[in-house]
C-alpha cells in the first residue's frame, strides 16, 4: 500500500487529487477487467517548452472540495456514457517538474473506441469546469496562472488561496512586481 492506497481502493475512489508523484502503471492496472477489451491510460505531463518558453516547473493549486466532487461527477458521467468498466482520475497539486505527471486518466471498457473516447472527453472537461489552477514557471521566473476555461493570465505572481470560492472565470493577477 502507498499513499494512494491499495489497489481496490483506487478503483473504488471517486477522484484523487494527490501531493505526490502520480503512479500512472498503478492507476492503469487498477481499472484492468475481465470484463474489458480495451485499458486506456492517459498522462499529461511537465512539458520543457510552451509556446518557445522553457519551463522550469508547473505548480497546481485547487478549491479542493470542489475539484473532488466536480472530478467524481465528471467520472461518473464517462462511466455512464461510453460503458466504461472502470475509470480513475488523478490529478496532482503542488509543484510538478518538468518531465512528470500532472494528471492521470485511466479506463477500461469492452471495446477500445470508448475506451479512448471516455479519456479525451475526461481530459477536456477536466481542463474546462474543474476548478484547479495550473501556473507556469518559466526559467527567467516569469510566472503565468493558466485558469480552467484554458486563457492565461500573463506575468502573474499572486497565487490564488487554495480551498478558498474563486470564480472559475475571473482570475486573481498582478504583473512581475506585485502590483495589479
Amino acid at each position: 500500500m502507498t499513499a494512494l492506497g491499495t489497489d481496490t481502493e483506487l478503483r473504488a475512489a471517486e477522484s484523487l487529487l494527490v501531493w505526490e508523484p502520480i503512479d500512472a502503471a498503478r492507476l492503469l492496472a487498477a481499472v484492468a477487467d475481465d470484463a474489458a477489451g480495451a485499458n486506456v491510460l492517459f498522462t499529461g505531463t511537465t512539458r520543457g517548452v510552451t509556446d518557445g518558453v522553457r519551463t522550469s516547473r508547473l505548480a497546481y493549486e485547487a478549491h479542493e472540495p470542489l475539484a473532488r466532487a466536480q472530478l467524481a461527477r465528471l467520472r461518473d458521467e464517462a462511466i455512464a456514457h461510453y460503458a466504461l468498466t472502470a475509470c480513475i482520475v488523478c490529478h496532482r497539486l503542488g509543484e510538478v517538474a518538468v518531465g512528470e505527471t500532472s494528471v492521470a486518466i485511466a479506463t477500461s471498457a469492452p471495446h477500445r473506441r470508448a475506451a479512448f473516447a471516455a479519456a479525451e472527453w475526461l481530459m477536456e472537461r477536466i481542463k474546462s469546469e474543474v476548478p484547479i489552477w495550473k501556473c507556469e514557471e518559466a526559467v527567467d521566473g516569469v510566472r503565468t496562472w493558466i485558469h480552467p476555461d484554458g486563457l492565461p493570465q500573463a506575468n502573474t505572481t499572486e497565487e490564488p488561496a487554495s480551498n478558498q470560492a474563486h470564480d472559475a472565470n475571473h482570475a486573481h493577477h498582478t504583473n512581475q512586481d506585485g502590483a495589479a
